[in-house]
């Protein structure tokens, strides 16, 4: 793989890495959200040379194998069970905080200034209607825990996550402290219908604050969430979601019938990086992508193809 081609470059820092490192080495895809099989929008899981690359965290043990990765085609695709039945959340609030699934105890929102490993950050990165029903996109950010309480902190989220997905394996404690990152806050991310939690939720990890190197605040990256194969999804429509660093000032989408769309970044809490929810517009194509830093200048796209490939 081109170093540059995925967001690497020499000299840049080793607190973030590219998403497929830990997923093929250990043969582990619990966050691989964003694949897709043979004809679905490859282009659209990897696009973005510039990528931010931030390490896709899973909290699956090492022995009960709850998936497997496969590298086609440039892409990493997930082979998972079918989806998961879906629970009803509590009512979403208007502003950054939601109330937390009645399935999830250690999940009531954080107090704003105040870091608990055990009390995430919640906050809606994008939200609209399709089809009559309401969807949203939800984040929301485990600060780093003390290596002491890492296992700890996994069980919590693994405690989240599994009413909704029960291909979330439990985590194992050797595998959760050989991975652990003190640098590193832990995210998990995903949609709600009219509501109700949806599965296939994406988790992962994005550097805690001051843990971010400056040589990596003009990356970004991301892909489709919802995703995780040919025929695998449960996202209500096509939506793209990119992590985009401090240096990153606006992003703006051209479409095939020459409208374009300015997306307003979201930030999760006190993370120095921030959040781009675009849907796809029914079956409009992607035909360009901006994106500039915070004096203007024209970023390099390197290349990012997200959404020009037909509707999945």
């Amino acid at each position: 793989m081109n170093p540059d081609a995925n967001g690497t470059r020499a000299g840049a820092s080793t607190n973030l890495s590219d998403d497929a490192d830990l997923w093929v080495g250990l043969g582990l895809a619990d966050a691989a959200a964003g694949a897709a099989v043979g004809p679905a929008p490859v282009a659209d899981i990897l696009a973005g040379g510039r990528r931010l690359r931030h390490r896709r965290r899973t909290v699956v043990g090492a022995v009960a194998l709850a998936s497997v990765v496969a590298l086609t085609g440039g892409a990493l695709a997930e082979l998972r069970p079918d989806p998961a039945a879906a629970h009803r959340l509590s009512p979403a609030g208007t502003g950054s905080a939601a109330v937390a699934p009645a399935a999830a105890p250690a999940a009531a929102s954080a107090t704003p200034g105040v870091r608990d490993p055990f009390t995430p950050f919640r906050v809606r990165l994008g939200q609209g209607v399709v089809n009559g029903r309401t969807w949203e996109l939800w984040q929301a950010l485990w600060p780093a825990a003390p290596k002491e309480r890492a296992y700890e902190q996994a069980l919590a989220v693994w405690q989240e996550r599994a009413p909704y997905d029960p291909a979330v394996t439990k985590p194992t404690e050797d595998f959760v402290l050989h991975y652990y990152d003190p640098n590193s806050d832990v995210t998990n991310t995903y949609f709600t219908l009219d509501g109700v939690r949806l599965g296939h939720d994406a988790q992962g990890i994005t550097p805690s604050p001051g843990k971010l190197d400056p040589r990596d605040a003009d990356l970004f990256g991301g892909g489709l969430e919802g995703h995780r194969g040919k025929g695998d999804t449960v996202a209500p429509l096509d939506v793209v979601h990119l992590t985009i660093g401090p240096a990153v000032g606006r992003v703006v989408v051209t479409w095939a019938d020459g409208t374009t769309t300015e997306p307003r970044p979201v930030t999760v809490g006190d993370s120095p990086t921030r959040h781009l929810v675009i849907p796809r517009p029914g079956t409009m194509r992607a035909t360009s992508w901006q994106f500039f830093d915070t004096n203007g200048t024209e970023l390099p796209d390197a290349g990012a193809k997200y959404l020009t490939e037909p509707a999945s």
